[in-house]
């Protein structure tokens, strides 16, 4: 044993620092503990997932503008993109990132009709352009069509219902979604109604108009889910500030 004066010898060093390393491994039976995320990187890895996936929406419905107000900008397989840019925002929001920030909270039900959702009109892309519908069968290409139509609104649905029961979106805008939804499919159905309703096949203008106008304003509810996105992105609280003493205290 050393006097506190004297300096420890290199034999006791070496065996305090071997007793620290034994003392600091755990035990061989002992279960090992798992390491928790840090609050603030779950916070940070949601916020992407809401960011990413909110500018996916907001280029799907930009992409959407020029494509049918600016022909000429269009460029061949536009199309395609747009499918493929509206998959990855609902596939980005659907599972997160790294298992934050879903608008479902990662229920199966919610996973499974975003992932039908985001994938169909990318699969009937496909399948159309491997497959081109002719003009000698119609029946079957406008039954593919509106079954793929039926399908894709159903999982909508699904997915804006779980969106508002599964608490993971702000309880002010949870909502929208169904609501855009409502409103957009309410539109469609009216002018399908108005289209079958009438007598003639004559091209009509204002009908013409009303396709167009629904048209329009499904991509425009798109881009609205987009901006709320982004401005309803989570955020990490602000840690509070230790008070600090500014005068001395009186004795």
């Amino acid at each position: 044993m050393t006097q506190p004066s004297q300096r420890p010898a290199a034999g006791d060093a070496a065996s305090s620092a071997a007793a620290q390393t034994r003392a600091a491994a755990p035990a061989p039976g002992a279960p090992e503990v798992p390491v928790r995320a840090r609050p603030g990187a779950e916070v940070h890895d949601a916020r992407l997932a809401w960011l990413v996936g909110g500018s996916l929406l907001i280029a799907h419905a930009v992409l959407v503008l020029v494509a049918n107000g600016y022909p000429l900008l269009a460029f061949p397989g536009v199309g395609m993109v747009v499918d493929a840019v509206w998959a990855a925002a609902l596939l980005v929001l659907a599972f997160g990132v790294r298992r934050q920030g879903s608008v479902v909270a990662r229920r199966p039900l919610g996973i499974v009709a975003m992932v039908t959702a985001a994938v169909i009109p990318l699969l009937s892309a496909l399948l159309w352009s491997f497959l081109p519908a002719g003009p000698a069968d119609p029946t079957a290409a406008t039954m593919i069509s509106t079954g793929a139509a039926v399908l894709s609104l159903g999982a909508l649905i699904v997915t804006t219902v779980v969106i508002g029961r599964a608490g993971a979106v702000p309880p002010r805008v949870r909502w929208v979604p169904l609501i855009v939804l409502a409103v957009v499919a309410g539109a469609q159905v009216a002018v399908q109604v108005a289209s079958v309703s009438t007598a003639d096949n004559l091209v009509r203008p204002d009908l013409t108009a009303a396709y167009f106008g629904a048209s329009m304003l499904g991509t425009l509810g798109v881009l609205l889910l987009g901006i709320l996105a982004i401005v309803c992105a989570p955020r990490e609280q602000p840690r509070p500030v230790a008070p600090t003493q500014v005068y001395p205290p009186a004795s």
